[in-house]
């Protein structure tokens, strides 16, 4: 999926950029309402979750895509990468947990483990497409 191709893949990179930016935006006014707010409590809890949802929606998102593309070889290539990303992003979450536990590393936030699986998953597609080259 290294260039557009097919409907199914522009309406997904479309979609995709409108849940990053509303992650983004989100993810400021939560920001600013939490730093200014001074929210606490239920709604405090309800900020927090906002800007999860757009990132709920992408994974949404990645599932119409893999519905809605017709291409068997382009939907096998992008499975497998993002079972490359899920590969990866358990194997480091997992070993940066025992380095928490066992040698102090510091803590690994939670928000980042969603943009480290997409960064893997860039990075398990290439290997992936080389395999068939």
């Amino acid at each position: 999926m290294w260039c557009i191709s097919n409907p199914a893949q522009s309406r997904y990179v479309w979609r995709m950029l409108v849940a990053a930016l509303l992650c983004a935006l989100f993810s400021a006014l939560a920001a600013v309402g939490v730093r200014f707010g001074h929210l606490t409590g239920v709604a405090a809890y309800l900020l927090a979750i906002l800007p999860a949802l757009p990132i709920v929606g992408a994974l949404v998102v990645t599932g119409a895509y893999l519905r809605e593309e017709t291409d068997e070889f382009q939907r096998n290539l992008y499975i497998q990468a993002l079972l490359g990303g899920i590969a990866l992003t358990l194997s480091m979450t997992t070993i940066w947990g025992y380095l928490e536990d066992f040698a102090r590393a510091p803590h690994l936030r939670l928000a980042w483990v969603y943009p480290l699986f997409w960064i893997f998953v860039l990075v398990s597609f290439p290997v992936v497409w080389l395999r068939y080259k």
